[in-house]
């Protein structure tokens, strides 16, 4: 999982099952293990994660794109290119 936001999705959708997320001690905080039957994971878990995760990220970006917008400056847009 790239980034907390992420992790704590994935976590929160695991116990929602009734599962527990861990990962063992000096494990990177990117993992997170769960066990489950694959068929689950495969048919009902990961999909969901996914959607879940894709709707999250546009929530966070929209967000950020607000705050940026209100706060710092009303251009929010990435730096422009030229050429070497």
């Amino acid at each position: 999982m790239a980034d907390q936001w992420q992790r704590r999705l994935f976590s929160a959708l695991c116990r929602r099952y009734g599962l527990e997320p861990y990962r063992y001690k000096g494990q990177r905080y990117t993992t997170v293990m769960v066990r489950a039957p694959r068929s689950f994971v495969d048919k009902t878990l990961w999909p969901e994660y996914l959607e879940l995760q894709a709707a999250l990220h546009s929530y966070l970006n929209e967000a950020t794109e607000r705050i940026i917008r209100d706060e710092v400056y009303r251009d929010a847009g990435e730096a422009a290119e030229r050429a070497g």
